[in-house]
């Protein structure tokens, strides 16, 4: 398959990676199965360690950090995925046959949901990482 196809208009167009964007959902269901399965674990053992010491508190903010960040690259790339599709569908309705541009349109309602979604899980992480070191900060001050 090439990189670009050219349009109707003589416009060059590069083709959406769909590749890309089948990884990103695959990565995307697969954290949550191991999420959602740490979580249940953590459910399940009682008197759980609650040590604070330097070494645990500095893992658990790397691990915050990086769930953040990769929560913010997958908004990034839902982001993108909507405006490609969206842009597409568009252009599709106006130019070619309308059921590609219908489908790449709904294909974009899709991932603008998706994408919604995750920027609101990525500010809940934020909210709930300030919570915690307001907490800990009061904490400190006793």
């Amino acid at each position: 398959m090439p990189d670009a196809v050219v349009g109707a208009l003589g416009i060059t167009m590069t083709v959406m990676p769909w590749s890309l964007l089948i990884r990103l959902l695959s990565g995307v269901l697969f954290w949550r199965l191991v999420t959602s399965r740490r979580r249940a674990a953590a459910a399940r053992s009682p008197g759980a360690s609650t040590a604070r010491t330097p070494v645990t508190l500095r893992v658990r903010q790397l691990r915050e950090t990086a769930s953040l960040v990769s929560r913010l690259a997958v908004v990034a790339g839902f982001g993108i995925a909507t405006a490609l599709c969206i842009a597409g569908g568009t252009s599709s309705v106006v130019l070619s046959p309308r059921w590609l541009g219908g489908v790449l349109l709904a294909a974009g309602l899709f991932f603008a949901v998706l994408t919604v979604r995750e920027a609101r899980l990525a500010r809940a992480l934020v909210a709930t990482r300030r919570l915690r070191e307001r907490d800990q900060r009061l904490r400190s001050e006793l």
